[in-house]
């Protein structure tokens, strides 16, 4: 049986956060990026549902500076910036976190196993809704 790896949530001030830049040994520094639009998007999303980052906090991991390193959720992480956030909700890994569970937490938090049922969104929900709340969005 695996051994659990022991996490805390808590609220950190972005000062103390930095963005994944490759400088934990073995972790590769963070290949997502969103700009324009997307970002625009992002930023708006956040700031219309702030509690967002409670249910998908960014997970980070803590480094030797005496800040963390956002090995998922970089992008939430720049928006909040962008925003003017002084704090956001976190999930901590501890320090004896191998670095293959860091580079397995980074790459399955941005794989999207799922796909668009354009035809529901069509039918069932308000396109003209969710097109103004996430404008790149595109009919079917």
């Amino acid at each position: 049986m695996a051994k659990k790896t022991i996490t805390e949530t808590r609220i950190i001030p972005v000062s103390k956060l930095e963005i994944n830049r490759g400088q934990i040994y073995g972790l590769p520094k963070n290949p997502r990026f969103i700009k324009d639009e997307r970002f625009n998007a992002l930023k708006k999303s956040l700031a219309e549902l702030p509690e967002m980052t409670n249910f998908r906090p960014c997970i980070v991991y803590p480094s030797d500076n005496g800040k963390h390193v956002v090995i998922a959720g970089n992008m939430r992480f720049r928006a909040a910036i962008d925003l003017g956030w002084k704090q956001i909700n976190c999930v901590v890994l501890p320090r004896e976190t191998p670095v293959a569970k860091l580079r397995a937490i980074t790459i399955k938090d941005n794989v999207s196993f799922g796909s668009t049922d354009w035809d529901i969104i069509a039918n069932e929900w308000d396109f003209g809704e969710s097109k103004a709340k996430m404008p790149f969005l595109t009919s079917a």
